[in-house]
């Protein structure tokens, strides 16, 4: 050990004292710059529903991440943070929203913007209810365990490391974070293991706080340590370059088919409307089906979320739906206007 390292050791004076982000928080993102900039062009061969629903989606992810620098940033805690960060390990890469590098731990945190009340059962799987007005629950369906997504991306990381001789016992661990205020988390019979990595936004600091408070008696890691950490970090740092033929009509079907889930906000409310949303659903598959597209280019369920609420019954009424513009509305508008009106 350095003689400086030793000091630090025996006299716990440190550098770093507050938050730092070695890589910087940044309100405009790269992969979000480059879909504005798509959408500015010309060309008639640009898809550009795709390429607006994807801006969106991102822009929603956006907000739950800057909830999350927020909090890191106000921590008042001796930490090295990283944010938007893509690693590569042999065949395998992941996307980080956020690294966080303490004097003890190493925390990768996945960021979740997630619509209805999530239910984590004691098996460990994801609930997702949704309730109408009166809190009743219309619909219950499972969901891919975000800590099991997070679970890998710290696993590739701890590996990355250790390879390179950076860390030996340092822990590496996941956090999920769930940004949205109005999501309901019910963990009662989760899984100790489970129910500790999953926690909302406005408990993040007070988790890093209790965590790092229990921890320090354990392992320790001096200054220039996790500036070597972090340095790796951003050496290794790769960006994907963006692909513009994802978002050219010859390419649709595939670049749907790589969209993420929809996450929305609004659950659909209302008397019968379990039925509606279902047989929209099924017309909306139909017309995948036929037309050889994934269902989500048909309309998304943002799109289908605002049909349910508005209950268009006219095609200028169907018009002021977000996500069906006159071309959409042409093509599908007298299907949807047939099974609105049942309801």
């Amino acid at each position: 050990m350095k003689m400086k390292d030793f000091f630090q050791v025996m006299s716990d004076k440190r550098e770093i004292t507050s938050p730092v982000f070695t890589k910087p928080f940044t309100d405009r993102p790269a992969h979000i710059k480059q879909l504005e900039s798509l959408l500015k062009e010309t060309d008639p061969n640009i898809n550009r529903v795709l390429a607006e629903t994807h801006l969106n989606l991102f822009r929603i992810g956006h907000i739950g991440e800057s909830n999350v620098y927020f909090e890191l940033n106000n921590s008042m805690l001796p930490l090295l943070c990283l944010h938007d960060v893509r690693l590569e390990s042999g065949d395998n890469a992941a996307q980080f929203d956020f690294i966080v590098i303490s004097h003890s731990i190493i925390y990768v945190i996945e960021t979740k913007k997630l619509y209805g009340d999530i239910e984590v059962t004691e098996s460990g799987e994801f609930i997702r209810k949704l309730k109408n007005k009166s809190g009743r629950v219309y619909k219950k369906e499972g969901m891919y365990s975000p800590v099991t997504q997070s679970e890998r991306h710290a696993r590739l990381l701890e590996n990355l490391l250790k390879e390179n001789g950076l860390i030996k016992t340092m822990p590496v661990e996941n956090i999920v974070v769930l940004a949205n205020p109005k999501t309901i988390l019910d963990k009662k019979k989760a899984p100790a293991e489970i129910s500790r990595k999953i926690i909302r936004s406005d408990q993040l600091l007070n988790y890093i706080k209790q965590d790092l408070k229990e921890r320090k008696k354990k392992t320790y890691a001096v200054d220039n340590r996790i500036k070597d950490i972090s340095k790796f970090i951003m050496k290794n740092h790769k960006l994907v370059n963006f692909d513009k033929s994802r978002y050219l009509n010859g390419e649709t079907a595939a670049a749907v088919e790589a969209v993420p889930e929809v996450e929305t906000e609004k659950p659909i409310t209302g008397k019968n409307m379990k039925e509606l949303y279902e047989e929209l659903k099924a017309y909306r598959l139909d017309h995948a089906k036929k037309e050889n597209v994934a269902a989500y280019y048909i309309f998304n369920n943002s799109t289908l979320d605002d049909i349910i609420e508005k209950m268009p019954s006219n095609k200028k009424e169907l018009l002021k739906i977000k996500g069906l513009g006159k071309t959409k509305a042409e093509k599908y508008g007298a299907g949807i206007l047939e099974i609105v009106r049942k309801y």
